[in-house]
């Protein structure tokens, strides 16, 4: 057996390893250890054959043909499990993640590993996606054995649920997947056979131990006293991340920045915000967006965004996508554009939009996660060669230019330091379109074709290389309430009534498919509780797509719908001290997990924290104790705003609180700025009596100032724009 570091073995580690090296000693008969667990083995008719096709889910849809005997995440797996003396070899995937397909058909190919898998085990495979407290599992997990985040994950279980061994795989070298599995599988296996009672005992202690060090954990969160203030130092340390002269940002990981670029770009322009804060927020939004534009992480052939980058520039992407990032990044760039007034980060905006529009919605009318291929990064990369055999002499040379491409190769050192694409070039526009034209001496209308030709017959040849890919067609809530957000924020940039109208329609689309009775589900499809029922992330973006909906039409039933989600929510998820991310009904393992920073997405706190703030400036406030679960900001933020910026968004909000209070009979062009108003930061509600306001009139009430009346949209925006840098 290799080094611990490699195998997630909890404090029964140094015991197992003396049973190892002990074994003539201390080895027991299986008989005796059977009779401990039970008299005699079952064997349930599911575990005699792979029983995915019954579940939604692209996790599921691609595994029904394997040879593996793959369950689901369920109680009666696990009483299977129980009745049949068997450990459970748990695999825990996220759709949006590339590398696990490769992964699962490496077990797949080996017919003495499936053999070992079926024989020994009962394989379980986790969407920990839709399951979203396992997923956020797996960093504990990983933390445990100093391992950095990784999926999937191998996770070794007693029919009891607790974890025996774990390890993070990847499907390269792809013999490693193999030996990692023997490494584990021959201690696991042997430990079990020869004292299963011992291995319940052990694990069960574990799980304990892991109970309490989560609970202490969540608990023991230092909560800010002056969160307004906390909110801002923060944002002036996010500002510090940033350096313009190296162009770097510091902190950010490999993942796209949205939130970031979320919070800086509304932090920029909310009136009552300190002037410093505002103006230093703006120029970190521009600069680091002179950064990202042209860079290789948006792809001029298709319009999408890639999720993550490899190495510390953005010129090397990590060649993967899916609908939630194209939507999060969307709305990121909207209120950027709000900010900046730049026709570039618009175009920017839309593209990934409708990107996503091809790219991920179902055959239902609603979207999909999306599941990446996990393609060769060279497929991706380009040489000068690759682009003067496949386009016509006059417009590869515009376009090596454009891309700023080099005979050597465009990729830093600093991204690829063993020269593994020496000659090979990321694509990214380096050179705007109209800068082009005007270096070509022609104008931007003329060039526009041309341009359009050469992508054409660009992204055609890359879809050669690629070869097919498979469709995520299953439709998920998360993925649909994103799509509802971007187009009610396009609606909100732009006052195109199509985004508006998609809004609206999705919307009702997505509760129909997605809400059964009060509650929420993952899936368009029936899914037993512990695969499918709505977590509380699922009900933050519920809540967030109501409200954003609500704001662009004025329209209460999105509101009212968007109380009874909140009432639902808090019904479901508080208890114990703590916002629970599992509702009771559909959770295997009893443990405390929680949602308080940004691991994967946004967290679940930041998106029920603001729909708090929203719910409360429109006179809905939630239940006093859902709210006292939402509102505080934790301390540590101020030291890493990078992964709490949407509680940080959430709590300028509600501390420096604008709310636009509209009367009857208003102007369809004041109607028409009310609706169009920043979607999160600025709250509208309609009049009561006791508001005073009259009809054809709306009253600001500004953080900090005095209310005021206006009546034409010109004097709103006016009014709005006044306390802005």
């Amino acid at each position: 057996m290799k080094s611990r570091s490699r195998l997630g073995w909890p404090s029964a580690a140094i015991l197992l390893g003396g049973l190892v090296l002990g074994a003539g000693a201390c080895r027991k008969p299986a008989s005796v250890s059977n009779e401990k667990i039970g008299t005699s083995a079952v064997l349930a008719p599911d575990l005699a054959g792979n029983t995915l096709s019954k579940y939604p889910g692209a996790v599921y849809h691609s595994q029904v043909g394997s040879a593996i005997h793959w369950q689901p995440w369920t109680r009666s797996t696990l009483d299977n499990a129980k009745a049949a003396q068997r450990l459970l070899f748990v695999v825990i995937a996220l759709p949006q993640q590339p590398g696990f397909q490769s992964v699962l058909s490496l077990l797949n190919e080996d017919p003495a590993l499936v053999s070992a898998i079926n024989d020994r085990y009962v394989p379980v495979l986790v969407d920990g996606d839709a399951a979203r407290e396992i997923g956020l599992l797996t960093s504990d997990l990983c933390n445990e054995i100093r391992r950095p985040l990784q999926l999937p994950l191998f996770v070794w279980m007693t029919p009891d649920g607790n974890p025996m061994a774990w390890i993070p795989v990847s499907p390269v070298p792809a013999e490693t997947v193999a030996e990692l599995f023997y490494q584990s599988d021959s201690m696991v296996s042997r430990t079990w056979d020869e004292d299963p009672s011992y291995v319940l005992k052990n694990s069960g202690m574990d799980a304990a131990n892991r109970k309490e060090r989560i609970s202490r954990r969540v608990n023991s969160k230092a909560m800010s006293e002056q969160p307004g203030e906390d909110a801002l130092k923060a944002v002036s340390r996010l500002n510090s991340l940033y350096d313009p002269l190296s162009r770097s940002f510091d902190e950010a990981g490999g993942l796209f920045p949205s939130g970031a670029i979320d919070l800086l770009a509304t932090t920029a322009i909310q009136p009552g915000v300190p002037e410093e804060a505002r103006k230093r927020s703006m120029q970190t939004t521009r600069e680091l967006l002179k950064d990202l534009l042209p860079s290789a992480m948006f792809d001029p052939l298709d319009g999408g965004v890639f999720t993550a980058r490899r190495g510390s520039a953005w010129a090397l992407p990590a060649f993967s996508r899916d609908c939630v990032s194209q939507a999060r990044v969307a709305v990121a760039l909207l209120n950027a554009y709000r900010a900046t007034g730049d026709s570039e980060i618009l175009e920017r905006a839309l593209a990934l939009i409708s990107f996503a529009e091809k790219s991920f919605q179902t055959r239902e009318g609603l979207f999909a996660v999306g599941m990446p291929g996990d393609t060769a990064t060279d497929a991706w990369l380009w040489s000068i060669e690759d682009i003067e055999e496949a386009l016509p002499p006059e417009d590869a040379a515009w376009w090596i230019k454009m891309t700023s491409m080099q005979g050597l190769g465009n990729l830093p050192s600093e991204v690829d330091t063993r020269r593994e694409y020496f000659r090979s070039n990321s694509l990214g526009i380096a050179q705007s379109p109209a800068a082009m034209a005007a270096d070509l001496g022609i104008s931007p209308e003329a060039f526009a074709p041309r341009f359009e030709g050469a992508r054409k017959i660009l992204l055609k040849a890359r879809d050669a290389r690629l070869g097919p890919t498979t469709r995520d067609d299953s439709s998920s809530a998360g993925a649909t309430f994103r799509m509802v957000s971007a187009y009610a924020a396009a609606y909100a940039a732009t006052g195109e009534g199509k985004f508006r109208d998609s809004a609206v329609a999705l919307l009702g689309k997505a509760r129909t498919a997605f809400a059964e009775g009060p509650a929420l589900r993952v899936f368009s499809r029936e899914a037993p509780a512990s695969l499918g029922a709505g977590r509380a992330f699922i009900y933050g973006l519920a809540l967030q797509a109501a409200l954003d909906v609500s704001a662009i039409t004025l329209d209460e039933q999105w509101l009212v719908w968007s109380e009874d989600l909140a009432t639902t929510a808090a019904e479901k998820f508080t208890g114990d001290g703590f916002l629970r991310e599992c509702p009771q009904d559909a959770q295997v393992l009893d443990l405390p997990v929680t949602d308080l920073v940004m691991l994967f997405d946004d967290s679940t706190a930041g998106l029920i924290s603001f729909a708090e703030c929203r719910l409360a400036e429109r006179r809905r406030p939630l239940v006093d104790s859902f709210s006292e679960l939402a509102t505080p900001l934790p301390t540590v933020s101020v030291e890493r705003p990078i992964l709490h910026t949407d509680l940080l968004q959430a709590t300028l909000a509600r501390e420096f609180p604008l709310t636009v209070i509209y009367g009857t009979v208003l102007t369809d062009d004041l109607r028409a700025a009310v609706e169009r108003l920043p979607l999160r930061m600025v709250q509208r509600r309609a009049a009561k009596s006791e508001d005073e306001i009259p009809a054809g009139a709306v009253k600001v009430d500004l953080p900090g100032s005095p209310s005021r009346l206006v009546s034409t949209a010109a004097e709103l925006r006016d009014l709005l724009a006044s306390g802005n840098p």
